[in-house]
Parts: structure tokens; sequence; C-alpha cells
């Protein structure tokens, strides 16, 4: 049986739990730990194809939601490394090196509907600034529990084909989310884009009092429209002979030296 698509206003007023559930939590500023898993493909070819073997399938990584009722503030958690790996063979050790880009925020305004994101993308920083998009999500009826907290399923599709897949908790009466993921009635705990290729959880809920929280918009960067900067990235991965990556996709460099 295929599931049924409700509509938001329905379910907010026909559902006696969300209301339940937001009397007792009543979070209102705090701090969220979650995990980001990035699939990566790459493709080696020529005198560097024996080497697709030591490459990982995925990139894992902290991240930090810290959020109050007027903002949220994304970004790298503390415990990110860079990944080493290495291989010795009979011709000589091979030292392969994943690099994450850093630097990269999203800075969420909700009281001024903006977004503000600071993005690392070949060692050059912008600031993209946007207005919050309208909320094209489709709630379903599908619920889950994440963290002891009760979540709705909230499904969307953009324009390219990517399939986004949101749980979100009206317990945690905030519309924020990882990643500038937001425009839900409740927190979103988890984030799946096109079945795992950038999926988001949360690890641990942290209810902090918003004047022991320090949120500040991104001021580091060349400002740039975000059709600006769509350019700039697409004219450099065509000159590097690279495909650009998905919604949002975070920017991984390897490095392979032989020696």
């Amino acid at each position: 049986m295929k599931p049924i698509i409700l509509s938001l206003a329905l379910i907010i007023f026909t559902n006696p739990a969300w209301g339940q559930e937001k009397n007792q939590a009543g979070i209102t500023s705090g701090r969220i730990t979650f995990e980001e898993v990035i699939k990566l493909e790459i493709k080696l070819e020529g005198d560097a194809s024996h080497l697709a073997g030591m490459l990982p399938k995925e990139r894992k990584t902290e991240k930090i939601l810290t959020f109050t009722d007027e903002a949220t503030l994304f970004e790298d958690g503390n415990n990110n490394v860079e990944d080493e790996l290495a291989s010795h063979g009979s011709e000589g050790g091979v030292r392969i090196r994943m690099v994450v880009s850093g630097e990269n925020k999203t800075f969420t305004d909700l009281k001024n509907n903006r977004i503000i994101d600071q993005k690392d993308f070949m060692n050059r920083i912008f600031l993209v600034e946007k207005e919050i998009p309208e909320s094209n999500w489709k709630v379903t009826g599908n619920q889950k529990d994440i963290l002891g907290f009760n979540c709705f399923e909230a499904t969307r599709q953009d324009t390219a084909g990517n399939k986004t897949v949101a749980w979100f908790a009206p317990s945690i009466n905030i519309k924020g989310g990882p990643a500038g993921f937001c425009n839900l009635p409740g927190m979103i705990l988890e984030v799946d884009v096109n079945n795992g290729t950038r999926f988001y959880t949360a690890k641990s809920v942290e209810p902090v009092a918003p004047d022991d929280l320090k949120l500040q918009k991104p001021k580091v960067g060349k400002k740039v429209t975000e059709d600006e900067f769509k350019t700039i990235m697409a004219d450099k991965m065509k000159e590097m002979g690279m495909e650009e990556g998905g919604e949002g996709g975070n920017q991984v460099r390897i490095v392979i030296k032989q020696h």
C-alpha cells in the first residue's frame, strides 16, 4: 500500500501528539551534534587506476548545529581530522591524502528569513546570501524515534531530480536543521539526500541557555550571489575535468603522492 501524503496544515491541526510532546520538551536553544556521511565516487584512470582499492567509499565528519529561536549556525565539529591512507608495495610507498575543504558554515537567520553560507572552494572563501526558500516539503504519515524525540517524515524533490527525506521533531519548536535544511514545523534531526549520497543524523541534543551560545554571522569571504557562486564552481570544475557535486555537496580533494 502506498503511503498517504497529507497536507502540512492537516497534520498540524489533527495530530494531538505534536502539542503534547512540544510541552514536554520545551527546548528553544541549544546545541546538536550531527554526523555527516558523504558517499565518495572517485574515478581513477591510467597509471592511478590500481589505487582504487585504497580509497574510502565514504567520508564521515562531525558537525555542530547551534540554535536559538531566532537563528542557527551549522559548522564543523572539533573531532574532524584529515584522512590519510598509506600503502607500501614493490614499486615504493604510495600515500593518499583526502582533504575536505574547511571553513564552511551556514548561518540561518530565522527572524529575517535569510541564509548566509560561508563556502571554501578551491582555497577561496565566498559568502553567499539568499532568502530562505519557500517550503515545498510534503509531510507524510510516517513517524520514528530519534534520540527520544518523536519525529515526522517530510520529503521534497528539486528541479534537478534530487530527492531529500527529512525527519523533524515538532517538540523542538525551531524551523532549523543541518546544512541549511529548514522550514519545517520542528527541528530537523535527520536528512537523507538521494538515498544516502549525503546523510545527516543527530547524535546528541543538548539544551543550552541563549546567553551561553555564540551565534555569529560569517563575515570572511567574497560576497557573491548564489547564481554567481554556481557559475564560479561550474567553470572551475569544468576546467579541472571534474563533474560538479550534488546539492550542497562538500568539496573533496584527493592528493596522491608516490615516493
